[in-house]
């Protein structure tokens, strides 16, 4: 039986993306804090072990739709055959 993890160059990779694309993003393991004009409005976790990832969105609808495209599109392309699970909080 082994770990399963994802490579830190590929988390690294994730953050890059997401500031790329107008979000900052932090990182500690395997979560994420990401936030958009001076607001923590998400975090993401990814839970290797279950190919998963979890959005919990935590801005307005507006900002939520945003934030839940661009982390989106950057998980299926850097963590393919993850589910992504959104969770949105009020």
């Amino acid at each position: 039986m082994s770990i399963k993890g994802v490579d830190v160059k590929t988390l690294n990779r994730l953050i890059y993306e997401m500031r790329r694309r107008g979000l900052w993003a932090e990182r500690h393991s395997y979560s994420i804090r990401i936030m958009h004009n001076g607001l923590i409005v998400a975090s993401l976790h990814i839970y290797p072990g279950f190919n998963e990832a979890v959005l919990r969105l935590y801005g307005d609808p507006e900002t939520d739709k945003y934030v839940e495209s661009v982390v989106t599109s950057v998980l299926t392309t850097l963590l393919r055959g993850y589910k992504i699970t959104v969770v949105k909080i009020r």
